[in-house]
């Protein structure tokens, strides 16, 4: 392979430094050391008077690619973390006051053809009229199995993946992180202790040259990864990459979150949201305590009146005073910049309702192994990682901000404005069409497929207006029979399921 014409091999980046640790920091250390061997040296510095987020403690099914990746064992990394299984995320009071939907992982049930999807059958069958018709959310395996509190890995397959869970986990996001430190230095990354105190730069190329700690050490490599979470010390501050603000259309500016002791029924196997006059409110299950917090806009609310409302709505007593973050939600406009990649917090914010923070600390990940650069750090390489980084971000700030405009709450100004505010081109287009059609505008490599934006969508009274032509070819009275045998037997496979608490007991033994 030559290179601009010469004979020349591209020189290989001999020295990564991962400035900053966490979740963000320690997945960057595990997965780089993993993917790039021995022959690249990997850094890792943080202080530990720096404190970090935390609340990323619940997260979506492609997480297990991570782990699989880098050889961590699940019962290991759940009994390391007090980590419990998840299987979908249950919002409370977004599309009226008093009702509730999952959002659940995985597949409906069964789909009655390969012609037309399962919603537009349930949609025509609706019409029958029936007094105990299934909601859509009984046609995933997840619903009667949380109902329950139960979990259950596969068994023997069965031919029919919606017979299956699928789960991704609840866990200790600091605990996460001392349990990925330890693989990261099995594997040879290296970590120091300081304080960032300033940023060196070439004069000509512009690129990070090394960074120097209080202490007047200095920390030279030929690529960085900024996870300094919100500050962007590297990204933000040093390479001055602007920052776009989407809180036009997602108005939250403030979390406060709290531990709570462990619910003594026994511990349910989902995230719950449930909305408020303002914002809504997390609940985490772990195996020691409930993770809470409450995310919330400073236009509509104080500070003190979030707490309350925080405090008043926890199942279990609190085990600590409220801690209060504050964000901006939005995105550096590219997250690699020369010879330095933000990733978590330090790229840009999301607010955690569909789960995706870390999801998008492991993606920004994957793509920097797939486009690694030599040290010359192609542009190529560099403006495509950009490009999709941007797309995959754009396309979950879409998803959230649905769940704001889709509300029927009417009951506050919170509320009011978020179903009146003006959304991206992309979501309104996606909307009508649904609305009218029930038929989506996403693309294959959306994260979120039909099977997500139905839920949501349905959960929240935004039904299709019409159905597929093709299912003239039955009755309402035929779909909806088939639609209730659905819902039934998902009902009688969750029964078989154990109870999640003493899947939990069993499956972390050991560890």
């Amino acid at each position: 392979m030559t290179m601009d014409g010469d004979n020349s091999q591209p020189q290989a980046i001999a020295d990564v430094l991962i400035v900053g640790g966490g979740s963000a920091g320690w997945m960057a250390a595990t997965m780089l050391a993993t993917a790039l061997g021995p022959k690249t040296k990997v850094t890792l510095v943080e202080s530990s008077a720096i404190g970090t987020v935390g609340v990323g403690e619940a997260t979506i099914p492609p997480i297990k690619k991570f782990n699989r990746f880098c050889g961590i064992d699940e019962r290991a990394f759940l009994a390391a973390t007090n980590g419990t299984m998840k299987i979908g995320i249950e919002f409370e009071n977004w599309g009226g006051r008093g009702e509730k939907y999952l959002h659940a992982f995985g597949n409906v049930g069964r789909e009655l053809d390969g012609l037309v999807r399962l919603h537009h059958w349930w949609r025509m069958g609706q019409s029958a009229g029936l007094a105990d018709y299934p909601a859509w959310e009984d046609l995933y395996l997840a619903r009667p199995a949380a109902n329950a509190m139960r979990f259950g890995l596969p068994g023997q397959p069965t031919g029919n993946p919606g017979d299956r869970l699928v789960h991704a986990y609840h866990f200790d996001a600091q605990l996460y992180a001392q349990f990925l430190r330890k693989i990261s230095e099995q594997r040879g990354v290296a970590h120091v202790e300081g304080k960032i105190a300033s940023v060196g730069r070439d004069g000509e190329s512009g690129h990070v040259t090394h960074v120097v700690l209080d202490d007047g050490r200095e920390l030279a490599a030929d690529f960085f990864v900024d996870c300094t979470g919100f500050r962007s010390l590297l990204l933000g501050e040093a390479m001055e990459e602007p920052f776009e603000d989407w809180s036009r259309w997602l108005a939250s500016d403030r979390a406060l979150a709290v531990p709570s002791a462990p619910d003594e029924r026994g511990i349910i196997p989902i995230t719950r949201s449930i909305a408020h006059n303002v914002g809504w409110q997390w609940r985490i299950p772990l195996q020691n305590r409930i993770g809470n917090g409450h995310v919330y806009s400073s236009a509509f609310s104080t500070d003190e009146a979030a707490e309350e409302r925080l405090l008043s709505g926890l199942d279990t007593p609190a085990r600590d005073t409220p801690r209060l973050i504050c964000f901006t939600t939005g995105r550096r406009k590219n997250a690699w910049s020369g010879n330095v990649v933000a990733i978590g917090l330090s790229a840009g914010f999301l607010e955690p309702l569909e789960s995706t923070s870390l999801h998008l600390v492991q993606t920004g990940l994957e793509r920097l192994v797939d486009f690694f650069p030599s040290r010359r750090i192609e542009p190529a390489l560099r403006d495509r990682y950009n490009v999709l980084v941007e797309q995959e971000w754009t396309q979950i700030r879409d998803f959230i901000i649905a769940h704001y405009k889709v509300n029927q709450r009417g009951d506050s100004e919170f509320w009011r404005h978020c179903a009146s505010m003006d959304v991206p081109d992309t979501l309104t287009e996606l909307l009508e069409l649904w609305e009218h059609q029930g038929r989506l505008t996403i693309d294959g490599g959306h994260l979120f497929q039909l099977g997500s934006w139905s839920q949501v969508l349905i959960g929240q009274n935004l039904l299709p207006k019409a159905v597929h032509s093709l299912t003239n070819r039955t009755s309402a009275e035929a779909a909806a029979r088939d639609i209730r045998q659905i819902a039934a037997s998902l009902r009688a496979r969750a029964e078989g399921l154990p109870l999640h608490k003493d899947f939990l007991e069993s499956y972390c033994a050991g560890f």
